[in-house]
């Protein structure tokens, strides 16, 4: 499945990174809750996950950060004025853990028993992230709400 979404980097390296060597696997940020921070938190991911992991992994996680950091802004609290939503990365040997705890909504993210319409512009989010994640859920916290998904590059 390609989604379209590059992750380069395009920041040179430095000379001190011969010297320096730092291995961080888990990274969050906070975002303000509207849409255009969801491209901010694409370029965030990919900032993070290039060279670290597979170029199509790097892709498709990508392409969940899109997914569910827009659920959190249209489909929370979160997208209210004032509102927040954390963006959490995690590196693991064959996946990436992708995270966003939003401020919270009255129903809980699933997948529709409809079909998806292929023609729709919006309703296929989850249906992408469940094609490209090997397992996705959501958890409950004492503020808002953690949708997770454990991405693995391809269909599965």
């Amino acid at each position: 499945m390609a989604s379209g979404i590059r992750c380069v980097s395009r920041v040179p390296y430095s000379p001190l990174d011969a010297w320096v060597v730092v291995d961080v696997r888990r990274l969050s940020r906070l975002f303000e809750g509207r849409p255009e921070a969801i491209s901010e938190a694409r370029a965030f991911a990919c900032a993070f996950m290039v060279g670290r992991v597979p170029e199509e992994l790097a892709e498709q996680a990508a392409l969940v950060v899109s997914e569910l950091c827009t659920n959190a802004v249209e489909h929370t609290a979160s997208g209210e004025v004032g509102g927040t939503f954390v963006l959490e990365l995690e590196l693991f040997a064959e996946h990436v853990r992708v995270s966003v705890v939003d401020m919270g909504a009255p129903s809980v993210p699933q997948l529709s028993c409809e079909e998806a319409d292929l023609e729709a512009v919006n309703g296929r989010g989850l249906f992408i992230v469940d094609a490209v994640s090997k397992a996705w859920g959501s958890q409950e916290l004492r503020v808002g709400r953690r949708v997770w998904a454990d991405v693995v590059g391809v269909s599965v």
